[in-house]
């Protein structure tokens, strides 16, 4: 069995003014210093924001059999992000692959409980969870600060591309209905709009809209 393993290497910068040769070379010098060869190297060019078929993991995935080798320089090249990376490691388990991080000196070998690759893998998870909790209230943080400045968060209800024809004219808008005019009389004196719009405006922005 063991004369049937295949060693793979992947590589992968994101931007056409790098290139995979730095990489490509420790990967090699891994391989001398171990004795074996490699049966391919993957090469690509590509953001890790793109998708996994894009970055071509997905055609890696395939291409690796039972107790095949995978080895990369560091642990960003294979996935976007922390969650991504955990979750192509148990792909890469589930199919019994053995994966190499060089810079890490880290050997993910789904037979062996390794005490450092297993405090390893337990704090990537941790990371990966708090990475999320990050991201989420990052993203409630936004939402917030954008209702209370009177923005459009989402779909509402109502035509958004009428409404929008108010957003020059708000700070006028604001004015009016601070000096008490009406609806009918804001949307004469501007110009846009009609009444029933323009009340739909205010509505969703009620926060900026409120009397100073």
């Amino acid at each position: 069995m063991k004369g049937t393993q295949k060693h793979y290497g992947y590589c992968r910068v994101s931007t056409s003014t790098q290139d995979t040769e730095k990489q490509k070379f420790a990967l090699l010098n891994y391989a001398h210093a171990n004795k074996f060869q490699f049966t391919q190297i993957q090469e690509i060019v590509i953001s890790s924001r793109k998708s996994k078929k894009d970055r071509e993991i997905n055609s890696l995935l395939t291409m690796l059999k039972n107790e095949d080798h995978l080895y990369i320089t560091k642990l960003d090249r294979l996935g976007r992000n922390t969650k991504e990376v955990l979750e192509i490691i148990d792909e890469l388990k589930s199919k019994n692959i053995i994966l190499h991080i060089i810079k890490d000196n880290i050997i993910v070998d789904p037979l062996d409980t390794n005490p450092i690759t297993t405090m390893f893998l337990t704090l990537l998870s941790a990371f990966s969870q708090m990475e999320r909790d990050f991201i989420s209230e990052r993203t409630k943080a936004g939402l917030a600060k954008a209702r209370n400045e009177g923005k459009l968060i989402g779909k509402q209800k109502g035509s958004i591309s009428n409404n929008t024809q108010f957003e020059e004219h708000k700070e006028k808008i604001r004015e009016y209905l601070n000096l008490g005019l009406s609806y009918e009389k804001i949307v004469k004196n501007i110009g846009v709009g009609s009444k029933s719009s323009l009340f739909s405006f205010v509505k969703h922005r009620a926060n900026y809209f409120k009397a100073s």
